[in-house]
């Protein structure tokens, strides 16, 4: 495998992006609405975080096309990557942990250990560029300098989907099995890819964060602050 990490095709177009986007931006307000306390504000942010993210990949898409200059283009991806690879695998497992009742919080915290471990490596390999940038007819490609590719696409995965895997609460559960699945579905058509994989299925997850802010909502205060934990299902 070569030494640099390949971070898309996330998108299929700047519509895509826009449309994705602009769609997330009311979900990450109501989510964000729902905030009782300062725990749940990372958990809550998520799905705005997303929208961001892909309204700033639509920057990188119009670079590619002259209708930005090419210093907007390159902070855009520059920033693009910056949250696809060192800031979501501690971000996430992080805004579990703090969800999670006290007592629980423990399961969680080698999974943060790690998302910070991986953020740092990830975080040096990207700052120490340059962040190249490939636009093809349906995708963008963004190749960072890393080595050890195989190893720490696995301890990335670990953070983002372990945590949520191992979450009390359902929806968050089943947020983690979304994207475990995009996760699969990206590593079988894009293997290089699999950091990156936001563009389609944000939707469905940034929508189970905001359910997750609801049923939270509307449980007493005290069980909200302090963490009350529900039964998971598992399927079968």
């Amino acid at each position: 495998m070569p030494e640099e990490s390949r971070a898309g095709p996330v998108c299929f177009s700047i519509e895509a992006d826009v449309i994705v986007g602009a769609a997330l931006l009311p979900v990450g307000v109501l989510s964000l609405r729902e905030v009782r306390h300062v725990r749940e504000v990372p958990f809550a942010s998520l799905p705005l975080l997303f929208a961001l993210h892909q309204l700033v990949e639509a920057l990188v898409w119009a670079g590619s096309t002259g209708a930005v200059c090419p210093s907007v283009q390159a902070g855009a991806s520059l920033a693009y990557v910056l949250f696809a690879l060192p800031v979501l695998p501690l971000l996430v497992p992080v805004a579990v942990l703090l969800l999670e009742p006290r007592g629980a919080r423990r399961r969680v915290v080698p999974f943060a250990a790690v998302g910070l471990v991986v953020a740092i490596v990830l975080a040096v390999a990207v700052l120490d560029g340059p962040v190249l940038v490939e636009v093809r007819p349906n995708a963008i490609l963004y190749r960072v300098g890393l080595t050890g590719y195989l190893f720490w696409s696995v301890a990335y995965i670990g953070a983002v989907i372990g945590a949520p895997l191992i979450s009390g609460y359902r929806s968050i559960f089943w947020f983690g099995v979304v994207n475990l699945v995009g996760l699969v579905v990206v590593g079988v058509l894009f293997l290089e890819a699999f950091a990156s994989l936001w563009c389609v299925y944000a939707a469905c997850s940034s929508l189970l964060v905001w359910w997750h802010m609801r049923r939270r909502r509307l449980l007493p205060d005290h069980d909200r602050i302090h963490g009350l934990r529900e039964p998971v299902s598992r399927p079968g």
